[in-house]
């Protein structure tokens, strides 16, 4: 039987963690280094970068894959899907969703089971079709 691995307490983790859930944003790890980074000045991009892999291993946050290769992350972990925008970047929780009926939607070999749904919508946000047709309007 393999040995799970021991995770020391970290109050860096802590502060990432904190930090993830206080905010409705999808953070990058470079986002998180840069709002933390005052507050410990021995923080370093690497450190963020494992404590998130940590943090996505024990569960407690969720990896986004997003637009513009930059990874977004997110503390709730229930089954939901993301909007994206391809414009301004800025990611958005979509309503919970339920596995089995998302699944539901696509054809499955006899026997899969699906166990967690990772969905991510990509588009243009409202906030920027509307600046794009203001300025459209105004040439």
């Amino acid at each position: 039987m393999p040995e799970e691995k021991k995770t020391r307490h970290s109050q860096q983790r802590d502060m990432i963690y904190d930090y993830l859930r206080s905010t409705h944003e999808h953070p990058s790890a470079e986002t998180i280094y840069t709002e933390l980074k005052a507050k410990m000045p021995n923080l370093s991009l690497g450190t963020v970068y494992r404590n998130l892999k940590l943090l996505e291993e024990s569960g407690k946050i969720r990896r986004i894959s997003a637009l513009q290769n930059a990874e977004r992350y997110d503390c709730i972990c229930c089954d939901h899907a993301h909007f994206v925008c391809t414009k301004c970047g800025k990611v958005r929780d979509l309503e919970p969703i339920d596995a089995r009926e998302a699944a539901g939607a696509f054809t499955l070999e006899d026997g899969d089971v699906p166990l967690g749904v990772s969905l991510t919508i990509s588009g243009v946000c409202a906030e920027c079709r509307k600046n794009a047709l203001d300025q459209k309007g105004k040439g």
